[in-house]
């Protein structure tokens, strides 16, 4: 027997639920929970496929779980113009919680450890780090500049000192 079709959108909630209780009042927007789930996938937890795009990489497949989780009613997505979009779980996710096995929840609370307390942006920045580490080699020393270059906007020195941050480049 397959996995279940809620097994994702479960994952997803989950993720926003254990994320607000970590760290109270934190946003987490469309592109905060896409950059998890893109951390969530090299931890083996979700699988989907990723390319990169202007806010790092991204995944039609996780942004299609997003949507199936909020039209499900697992989570709520609000636009607050001025500040973006704010993700929230609801009781719905108690229905699917047991499709998440532990050894999933403790990858899902590493990553919030290690990475819930970033803003968006920074998040982006490391999630890029990592898919270029992945899937071009790019060695420690050449991220901040290869990153700079895709996103000129940060300075290599802004993104080297959140790589650092993350425990992605040694400092």
């Amino acid at each position: 027997m397959g996995e279940s079709i809620f097994k994702n959108p479960a994952i997803i909630a989950y993720l926003v639920k254990r994320l607000h209780e970590v760290h109270p009042g934190k946003q987490a927007g469309k592109t905060f929970v896409q950059k998890m789930l893109y951390l969530l996938s090299r931890e083996g937890v979700v699988g989907f496929n990723y390319s990169m795009y202007h806010y790092g990489p991204y995944s039609s497949g996780a942004d299609a779980e997003l949507n199936f989780a909020e039209n499900r009613g697992l989570i709520n997505i609000k636009w607050v113009d001025g500040a973006g979009y704010f993700t929230e779980t609801t009781p719905e996710l108690d229905k699917f919680e047991k499709l998440i096995q532990d050894n999933e929840k403790s990858a899902i609370d590493r990553v919030i450890e290690r990475y819930g307390d970033f803003n968006a942006v920074d998040l982006s920045l490391i999630a890029t780090a990592y898919f270029m580490k992945d899937n071009f080699d790019t060695p420690d020393t050449e991220l901040a500049n290869a990153i700079h270059n895709l996103k000129p906007k940060y300075t290599a020195g802004y993104i080297q000192n959140v790589l650092e941050k993350g425990g992605i480049m040694a400092t």
